[in-house]
């Protein structure tokens, strides 16, 4: 936001004003800028501490944040008449200064920050002894700002520090995701955690986490309890999801059509799910099937992915004989999922949050399994966007819980606006 301010600043000063042909008002400019950054910034997740530690990433990531904000200012000054054509070289040096700012400041004042400022003192528990990768990533990251004080096998000989809230980097190479969470939860609500685990190789490309090579490196803040983040979450799940009703009305209906021109049967079909706590609700979707639908073929599926199946052709029921011609192309593009909103407007769902379960899935359910039911399930989540169905179950899990224990409205707002895109491209979906 700094930086916002200072590149217009500078752009004045550096232009005469009669040249630079934004808008008169300074002030406005200010204000779409800074919240261009701001939304923009958000949008690519810039301001997660953990994207620093990968520097390519991070680079990447923050080359695109800046084309993004290029763009926008662009078409925003464009819409309302304050930029003519003759004036976008003034443009391109408001966003050269900003951009020269920007990379400085990351690339070379955060290390800098981070080597003159005092080390964040961490431990280490590795249960199998397995530490060596982590440790010696986190020494030699320049950016990660921690000074490891104990590495120990056992969690009592790092209690004392637990007490007086020295956060704790779990590095453990167990191949049991139930003993995986078991050490996660230990620390639940206590100290921050950073989660280093072979286990969760193949959840590619979070925005959240930072990679050490390809083993995720995952951070545990064990928020979203407080009252004034469910308040604001519920408020935002009323009026988004009028809006969705509203803007999604016209898809509605064309699905509505196609779904009573090509099959026999009624246009919506209700199916009992399960909330949090265990709470039974009914859930409203587009029919995709056929009437005379068997669940038994379904109910196969699920036993066998629930509990542990890796072959990748069994993470989704593919080529599915009951789901109609019009159906697949309604869920390959999600729509059949719209009138979810309506349940949310009742309260039975929130718009972020873990996908409800079917009563027979929770049947299937390991006791880790069931934290993911400790929270209002959702219409979109950290799985429809990183996973959808390219996951096993234990991983999809994973991911939910990675939700819980980290809500926050940053985070349910950048899920939502990344939703779109993972719906338009239909990864993973089927």
């Amino acid at each position: 936001m700094l930086f916002a301010v200072i590149s217009i600043i500078l752009t004045y000063q550096v232009i005469p004003e009669e040249i630079i042909g934004f808008v008169s008002n300074i002030y406005l400019e200010l204000i779409v800028f800074t919240l261009l950054v701001i939304g923009i910034f958000a949008y690519i997740d810039l301001y997660n501490y953990l994207v620093f530690l990968n520097r390519f990433r991070y680079v990447y990531r923050t080359t695109k944040g800046l084309v993004y904000m290029f763009v926008f200012y662009l078409i925003w000054l464009f819409a309302s008449s304050a930029l003519h054509s003759q004036y976008v070289f003034s443009l391109f040096i408001l966003f050269g200064i900003f951009s020269f700012l920007i990379y400085f400041s990351r690339i070379v004042l955060v290390p800098l920050c981070s080597l003159l400022l005092p080390k964040k003192e961490i431990v280490i528990f590795a249960p199998e002894g397995n530490y060596k990768d982590i440790e010696h990533w986190l020494q030699d990251h320049i950016v990660s700002g921690v000074r490891i004080i104990k590495i120990s096998e056992k969690r009592e000989e790092i209690e004392e520090y637990v007490k007086k809230g020295f956060p704790v980097v779990i590095s453990t190479f167990t191949e049991n995701w139930e003993e995986l969470i078991k050490h996660l939860l230990y620390f639940k609500g206590r100290v921050p955690v950073i989660l280093f685990s072979p286990l969760l190789v193949g959840i590619d490309e979070v925005d959240y986490w930072a990679y050490l090579e390809d083993i995720p490196i995952v951070l545990f803040r064990w928020s979203g309890r407080s009252k004034v983040y469910l308040f604001l979450k519920k408020l935002i799940d009323i009026i988004g999801a009028i809006f969705a009703n509203i803007i999604f009305s016209p898809f509605m209906i064309i699905a509505a059509i196609g779904i009573k021109l090509t099959s026999k049967g009624p246009v919506f079909f209700i199916q009992k799910r399960v909330s949090k706590g265990g709470k039974v609700f009914h859930m409203l979707k587009f029919r995709s099937m056929l009437m005379s639908s068997d669940d038994e073929p379904h109910k196969k599926f699920v036993k066998v992915y629930i509990n542990g199946s890796n072959r990748k052709s069994e993470f989704k029921l593919t080529n599915d004989d009951r789901v109609t011609a019009w159906g697949k192309v309604l869920r390959k593009i999600s729509i059949d999922e719209f009138p979810q909103f309506f349940n949310v407007l009742k309260g039975e769902l929130s718009l972020v949050g873990p996908r409800p379960p079917l009563e027979y899935e929770v049947d299937q359910y390991s006791q880790w399994h069931k934290e993911r039911l400790s929270v209002k399930q959702g219409v979109t989540g950290v799985w429809q966007v990183f996973g959808r169905a390219r996951l096993t179950f234990d991983k999809s899990c994973f991911l939910d819980i990675f939700y819980v224990e980290n809500r926050s409205l940053c985070l349910d707002l950048h899920l939502l606006s990344q939703t779109p895109h993972a719906i338009v491209f239909g990864k993973g979906a089927y």
